[in-house]
């Protein structure tokens, strides 16, 4: 169950295929700050300027620091999605509230607790999916006060080595070109043994219980020219790419 925001999501001569994903809670609406304002707080909340890079698997850390640095040890602390009801993780005075979890992240949360006395807190989400890219909000509750900001989450998933499958035909050569498990959207490439760009019909699928995309894409070579033909499929979050010659 995945709990997203409309503008958290989604380009190449591609087909894109929707599935219906089993959401828990979905946000029709995020706000253009998606974080409330605070009441008359006499502390600010600072949160990190650019979005933390997360990769699928993995695990990513979303912290806060209070302004000026006073103690948030008795303070109730929330990180939550598009509203406060569905909180990520929430902490009251040293003791962590569970049952206030939405169940995508239940058991899937740890509060780290080194510098809270110093006003930073962090929560540390394990085995990163592609349903907790997106927006996020930090919230520091002393009594009717608080303040809060915003966390920006991109998952990144790198996905299989890709495999070309060349298959002859009456009218030429045709290869395809598969791979599985990338985040965002990836971007796909042949080329030719000159290595020259070929074009190509591309069609991508989102899993709906993973949410990772999977990679068709073939071509077809009239003159069946296929040694030294490449397929590079790439995440536009990563340096890295996989490629594959035939």
């Amino acid at each position: 169950m995945a709990v997203t925001c409309a503008r958290d999501v989604f380009q190449p001569f591609v087909t894109l295929v929707f599935l219906q994903l089993p959401l828990a809670s979905i946000c029709h609406n995020c706000w253009t700050d998606p974080c409330a304002s605070g009441g008359k707080a006499n502390f600010d909340v600072i949160g990190p300027q650019a979005p933390i890079l997360a990769m699928a698997g993995g695990q990513v850390e979303l912290q806060c620091q209070l302004f000026p640095s006073v103690s948030a040890e008795d303070m109730e602390l929330r990180w939550y999605r598009c509203q406060p009801s569905l909180a990520v993780h929430v902490r009251e005075r040293g003791m962590d509230v569970d049952e206030e979890q939405v169940p995508q992240y239940r058991g899937r949360t740890t509060f780290v607790n080194d510098h809270v006395a110093a006003g930073k807190a962090t929560v540390r989400i394990h085995s990163v999916t592609a349903f907790d890219n997106g927006t996020y909000c930090c919230r520091f509750q002393d009594g009717a006060e608080f303040g809060e900001t915003v966390v920006q989450v991109q998952v990144a998933g790198l996905g299989t080595e890709p495999r070309i499958q060349v298959m002859a035909r009456q009218d030429g050569v045709r290869a395809e070109c598969t791979s599985a498990g990338w985040f965002p959207e990836p971007r796909v490439e042949w080329r030719d043994f000159r290595g020259q760009a070929r074009p190509a019909v591309t069609n991508l699928s989102a899993s709906a219980t993973t949410g990772l995309w999977a990679v068709a894409s073939s071509l077809t070579l009239w003159d069946r020219a296929v040694e030294g033909l490449s397929c590079s499929i790439s995440s536009p979050l990563l340096p890295e790419q996989r490629k594959v010659a035939e």
